[in-house]
């Protein structure tokens, strides 16, 4: 056998390790970004629960937020702070989500939910209040596009108690 065939072979062997090499990996990166797309809906399914959870187990915060909703202006300060915080602690789950979907994280399914939810909260009157203020919380990227949808859509978004009528 000769040297050159030899060396041949065995830079086509090498080659072909380096080319399965390069597809495991692949596969693996594509795994992993699944478990982590996985990971991160499910963190975030979990905030937004743990979210809605204190208006279900505290009747204080619960009241404040269902006045403010629609009497924002008349509502006394602890229930107008108690709201304030209440959507500016959506607004950031809703902000998450945004550039979870952005980046791929997060389905347009998911996404979209978090979004509309999040617009319900902002067209009510106490929202309408709000918005101007809390909106500064947010990164200038996602306050835009809001802002855009409250401009473009709002009138056509239902309201908050209207969804959730016990509010």
């Amino acid at each position: 056998m000769n040297w050159s065939a030899l060396g041949a072979v065995s830079e086509l062997g090498a080659a072909l390790a380096f080319l399965a090499s390069f597809i495991f990996i692949r596969q693996q990166m594509a795994q992993n970004h699944a478990v982590t797309k996985a990971s991160h809906q499910r963190e975030i399914l979990n905030a937004s629960r743990d979210f809605f959870a204190a208006t279900r187990s505290d009747q204080k915060i619960f009241d404040a937020v269902a006045t403010c909703f629609k009497n924002f202006q008349s509502a006394d300060a602890f229930s107008r702070h108690v709201f304030t915080t209440w959507v500016i602690d959506y607004m950031l789950i809703a902000e998450q989500a945004w550039y979870m979907h952005r980046d791929g994280f997060i389905n347009e399914a998911s996404y979209q939910g978090f979004e509309n939810l999040c617009l319900t909260i902002l067209v009510t009157e106490g929202g309408k209040e709000i918005w101007p203020v809390v909106k500064e919380s947010w990164g200038q990227d996602v306050s835009t596009h809001f802002q855009k949808r409250l401009i473009e859509d709002g009138a056509n978004i239902p309201k908050h108690y209207d969804v959730i009528p016990f509010f």
